[in-house]
């Protein structure tokens, strides 16, 4: 048992570790989520579902762009009010929703294609604090768990004593593994 005066450190270590794990344990589920979500964002969109149609559309390039709306809305109904319309190119029209719908017409492919965005209500958020899009509080809040996992992953060396100590090569060996396979990956 080490003491210093009247403190025992290896309880208020595992004091203080148990208290912080459970503080960081809603964190680590959010930020475990965002992070397997953007691990795959060449996937599938982790922020947005989309909604993808495509239709052959014949109209003429060389029409006002008021009848052309007409004629995208006919092909696909929506009550939604148009945001904006603009040629991308000579053969390439897109048409934009308030609700961040859009419609691009391709004149040379004869195509016309629809695409809803919804956002993933939980997952756009979760994504929004681990890429600390958010405001600059959150990127102070980051570090604070940062160095709170720090801690954690530091203090754990010292929970158990004896034979199953971190410190025996028994267990001793996980923690090299552990800190090895960054260091694989990065440089091999």
């Amino acid at each position: 048992m080490i003491k210093v005066g009247s403190i025992d450190w290896f309880k208020l270590n595992r004091t203080l570790h148990r208290d912080i794990g459970y503080l960081c344990i809603g964190l680590t589920i959010v930020f475990a989520i965002s992070g397997i979500a953007l691990n795959h964002v060449g996937d599938w969109d982790p922020n947005y579902i989309v909604e993808r149609t495509e239709k052959a559309f014949l109209a003429k390039s060389d029409l006002p762009d008021k009848q052309l709306n007409v004629e995208l809305l006919m092909l696909f109904p929506s009550s939604e009010p148009i945001k904006a319309t603009y040629w991308e190119s000579v053969t390439q029209y897109k048409l934009f929703f308030k609700n961040g719908g859009a419609i691009t017409v391709n004149f040379a492919k004869e195509t016309a294609v629809y695409e809803h965005f919804q956002e993933r209500v939980i997952f756009k958020q979760f994504n929004t604090l681990h890429l600390n899009e958010a405001k600059k509080g959150w990127i102070v809040f980051s570090d604070i768990y940062a160095g709170l996992l720090l801690f954690l992953a530091l203090s754990a060396l010292f929970m158990v004593k004896g034979k199953y100590s971190a410190w025996r090569l028994k267990r001793g060996w996980l923690i090299i593994v552990g800190g090895s396979i960054p260091l694989i990956y990065i440089f091999w």
